[in-house]
């Protein structure tokens, strides 16, 4: 793989404000790399200030090559195994400074991509023969005694010295050792661009944010990406759902501010959409790597592929692909905090597909609604603007004319925090993670739960740590409050605390069990016309059959002198149209029932067992049943306690 990186206008004046915003911690950036040792002596070549010449011979006059370049030094990857090239300089017909890492296995054959890439960077290189087979030449001799060390995607690098530093397209954020570190991406990403300056931003897009639960959520999450990594956290990401026209934008267009231009601003804003391939998804997903990956209006994508992408992004691991030459390539790789939004929610566009999204994929996408009851639509409260459409358009205004700069500031402070301390993510990440945790989730919870609260307390004590920065401006606790708000009203809308896959059974038994009750479940007995307990068999009805038979009914009085509908159902009928359509296998389908107290069971030795005899059957004697207690169908019952 092979970077670029240009020194012009707008590179220029972001590279300022990237040092600008940082503090506490230096900067290695593209053009304030130390003078390398020169490169030795190509016998029959000769780097003059207007370029590189072949000198033939006697007799024979020198002839030009290429416009002036200098290799700044041998490159080589983290494993240096295999993928060496060489870091060239140059300047473009505008005068400003090109880098790019040149592989070596370039040289190898006829140098033509070589050629073609230095012309396309502005290079001025000469079409003869002679000439080509003359920079080939020299770029398989050259010798240069500098090293830099190339990583293959933005984020965190453990360079020399053990200390982490933060890579980035223009500059590497931290103190390297004396280790030179570049990105090696050809192209190098265009999207962590800035604009204005990290005072503006906190005055004009932070601020705003006070008071606003989704607001300060969101932005929290553009500082949370980056910490999951130090502190060996999964991928995920978090989807805020709700209807049109109500701030969703607004919210993932701040939380882009944080690192770079907000969405509709051109090719390069921060803001991803989801309307792609995977292949093109796991070149987006790597180029966010160990930041927030900002993807607005889920709604775009593909319902056949929307499951499939979340366990993709969430996993972090491209698809495998072979060689030409035979093996496997290298797997793109990432670890990323998505942030996205839609009207429907995952689950919900998977099915419009006629597919079942997990709860695997969902815990791995926590949706959270971004309504705020009785506020503004996602806002609840306006700062003095007229109404929640003028503050969308407010912020909107300020994320255009202040973005990328809050990153690189809090980047810096975290890398000269670890520089210092090497306990560092220890104390001041997982401890007060560990304290939301406690105070926001109670024990005994289940696990899909505990691994989406892990999450949120990532995102809180994030929020903290980048007002404790300086970055924000926030009050202190402000961010841990507001994700609190945030986890409260994803439990209130998922149901409680229990499983998912549990909540999904659930409602998949009552619905079976109300739409069929009377038409596939054979009565066993009738109720007598006395308002007793006593049962009579049921009265012959000419032609009348049970259709596709699923079980049978018969009705029972309970202890205050109820009658009530008992349903047993046939297990095979159950394993087919209740279990299987949620990817559960028969036997556990039944046990999370029994549990429940949703269907009756008897004890055998040590366990239980769900399928029971009751009632007699003319002509099928006393079958085996899963036998759904008469509160299964209560929206009061037994099922909704075990959620929550």
């Amino acid at each position: 793989m092979s970077g670029n990186r240009g020194g012009g206008g707008r590179d220029k004046d972001g590279r300022a404000a990237v040092r600008a915003a940082v503090v506490g911690a230096p900067v290695v950036s593209a053009g304030q790399t130390a003078a390398p040792d020169p490169a030795t002596d190509v016998f029959g070549f000769e780097m003059r200030p207007d370029g590189l010449y072949r000198l033939p011979g006697e007799n024979k006059a020198p002839f030009r090559v290429c416009g002036r370049f200098d290799v700044i030094g041998e490159t080589r990857p983290e494993d240096a195994s295999h993928g060496w090239g060489l870091l060239l300089r140059w300047k473009n017909r505008d005068g400003d400074t090109v880098e790019w890492i040149m592989p070596r296995a370039m040289v190898a054959s006829d140098g033509g991509e070589v050629r073609q890439r230095l012309a396309s960077g502005g290079l001025d290189v000469s079409g003869s023969d002679s000439a080509r087979a003359a920079l080939r030449q020299y770029l398989s001799a050259v010798k240069v005694p500098a090293r830099v060390r190339t990583v293959p995607r933005t984020g965190w690098h453990q360079a020399q010295g053990g200390c982490p530093v933060f890579v980035m397209p223009d500059c590497v954020i931290g103190e390297t050792g004396g280790e030179v570190v570049r990105l090696d991406l050809d192209p190098a990403p265009t999207v962590y661009r800035s604009r204005g300056a990290l005072d503006g931003w906190r005055a004009e897009v932070a601020a705003r944010c006070v008071g606003n639960s989704r607001l300060v959520f969101g932005v929290a999450c553009a500082f949370a990406a980056p910490l999951l990594h130090l502190i060996g956290d999964e991928g995920g990401g978090i989807n805020l759902r709700g209807e049109s026209s109500k701030g969703k934008t607004t919210i993932i267009d701040a939380a882009a501010s944080v690192w770079g231009a907000p969405s509709k601003t051109g090719s390069d804003a921060f803001v991803r959409p989801w309307r792609a391939t995977s292949n093109a998804l796991e070149q987006v997903a790597s180029t966010h790597n160990h930041a927030l990956l900002p993807m607005d209006e889920m709604g775009q994508a593909d319902p056949k592929e929307v499951g499939d992408s979340l366990y993709m992004l969430g996993n972090g691991m491209g698809k495998e692909r072979a060689r030409a030459a035979g093996g496997n390539r290298r797997n793109a790789s990432w670890l990323t905090l998505v942030l996205s939004s839609s009207e429907e929610s995952a689950a919900s566009l998977t099915q419009q597909a006629g597919r079942r999204i997990k709860a695997g994929q969902e815990v791995r996408l926590l949706d959270v609604p971004a309504i705020v009851p009785g506020g503004f639509g996602c806002f609840d409260v306006l700062h003095g603007a007229a109404d929640g459409g003028a503050f969308a358009q407010a912020i909107r205004r300020a994320v255009v004319a202040q973005h990328g700069t809050a990153a690189p500031a809090f980047l810096g402070w975290l890398a000269a925090r670890m520089a210092a301390d090497a306990d560092f993510a220890a104390v001041a990440i997982l401890r007060p993670l560990a304290a939301w945790m406690k105070a926001h989730v109670a024990a005994g919870v289940d696990g899909q739960v505990n691994r989406a609260a892990r999450r949120l307390a990532v995102i809180a004590a994030a929020g903290e740590l980048a007002t404790e920065a300086g970055v924000t401006g926030w009050p202190a606790g402000a961010a841990a409050a507001a994700v609190g708000v945030i986890f409260r009203d994803w439990l209130l809308e998922r149901g409680g605390v229990g499983s998912r896959e549990d909540h999904h059974l659930f409602a998949a038994f009552r619905k079976f069990l109300a739409l069929h009750g009377s038409a596939r479940f054979e009565v066993v007995k009738e109720p007598s016309p006395e308002d007793d307990a006593s049962q009579t068999e049921p009265p012959l009805v000419e032609n009348v059959r049970t259709i596709s038979r699923a079980g049978w009914r018969w009705q029972e009085v309970d202890a205050a002198g109820r009658r009530q509908w008992v349903h047993g159902m046939i297990p095979e009928i159950f394993a087919a149209e209740v279990a299987a359509p949620l990817g559960m296998e028969e036997r556990d389908a039944r046990q999370r029932l029994g549990k429940a107290g949703m269907i009756r069971g008897k004890k055998e030795g040590d366990g239980m067992r769900w399928t029971i005899k009751t009632q007699n059957v003319p002509g099928h004697g006393r079958p085996r049943l899963i036998v759904a207690d008469p509160g299964a169908l209560d929206s009061d019952g037994p099922g909704d306690m075990a959620e929550g």
